[in-house]
């Protein structure tokens, strides 16, 4: 008999088990927590590219002797490596010449001038331009620093972060990781990042409608606003001003002559569409969604663009 019980108690456990985590989620509800957001907190989207430009200033300026290994005359000029502390200690490759013919690399890089990229290259480690840098062929690496202005006009493939003292234009297809930062980003190529800050950021060098004279009649909607569910904003012949930020529970697709002068949060994906701009100039603004981001067509905003997800974004 109590073998009997416990074959049914067993029976009964494994029954039950399969609707555990259902159970759970329906009375704790963690999926449908908001994204915890502190509008007070110091925002660094330089961080990564300055931490690692210190740490590299750093490791020179405490270098003395170290020895030099020059390798087999696989380049143009030799290039120099110099045994730097770093993270941990390792050789770091520096170039005053940009024809590098190696395809892999598996050092950090650094270019200590203006650099051409007209070569296919996997740069497994960092990449350093003191300089100006323009891709014109494949490139992948895993993270990148500009000094200066940054053109991709080849498809490129950065593992983490970007960070770009100048301008970012990209012309070609262009996954740029994690992070990117610049002073001013000009999206003229498929694009794609999970979180992006520049003073800038435009998919279009037309005039948006922060820019136009807006003289006749517009949609003006003043405050913020908080929405259970979804909202498409635009699609209208009149032009929409949104004098405030929008919460969203839900999806939000905010299409055409609309101009949102404050932040944009979604707890699901935002789509923004042919003409969108967010923010002022000189004051810095958010759109920020769970879910991804679609930038389709003109759109401007001045400030970051964040997804848990993925930002999509093409011309």
């Amino acid at each position: 008999m109590p073998e009997v019980i416990l074959l049914v108690a067993l029976f009964s456990i494994l029954l039950f088990l399969p609707f555990v985590p259902s159970i759970i989620e329906l009375f704790l509800k963690r999926d449908t927590e908001p994204i915890p957001i502190d509008l007070e907190r110091k925002k660094e989207p330089d961080y990564f590219g300055k931490s690692f430009i210190n740490i590299l200033a750093t490791a020179l300026k405490d270098l003395k002797s170290q020895e030099v290994e020059k390798p087999k005359p696989v380049y143009v000029k030799l290039p120099v490596y110099l045994k730097l502390k770093l993270n941990r200690e390792e050789w770091v490759c520096f170039l005053n010449d940009e024809k590098l013919a190696e395809s892999t690399m598996d050092t950090p890089v650094v270019f200590t001038k203006d650099t051409t990229f007209l070569q296919n290259h996997t740069f497994k480690r960092e990449l350093v331009v003191f300089g100006n840098a323009v891709f014109k062929n494949t490139c992948v690496a895993r993270s990148l620093y500009v000094k200066g202005d940054c053109l991709i006009k080849a498809p490129v493939r950065v593992a983490r972060w970007v960070h770009v003292e100048g301008t970012l234009i990209t012309r070609s297809n262009a996954d740029l990781g994690v992070g990117v930062y610049a002073r001013e980003i000009r999206i003229r190529g498929w694009t794609t990042f999970k979180r992006a800050y520049a003073q800038k950021i435009d998919t279009s060098d037309e005039p948006l409608i922060d820019k136009e004279n807006n003289t006749g009649r517009v949609i003006n909607l003043k405050g913020n606003f908080g929405i259970t569910g979804s909202i498409t904003i635009g699609g209208k012949e009149r032009p929409v001003f949104v004098d405030g930020d929008i919460f969203c529970d839900g999806a939000a697709q905010i299409e055409g002559d609309v101009w949102i002068k404050g932040n944009v949060f979604s707890q699901d994906s935002i789509t923004l569409k042919d003409g969108v701009v967010i923010g002022i100039e000189g004051k810095v603004k958010s759109v920020v969604a769970r879910g991804e981001i679609l930038i389709k067509g003109p759109f401007r905003i001045y400030g970051y663009i964040h997804s848990e997800k993925r930002v999509e974004a093409s011309p």
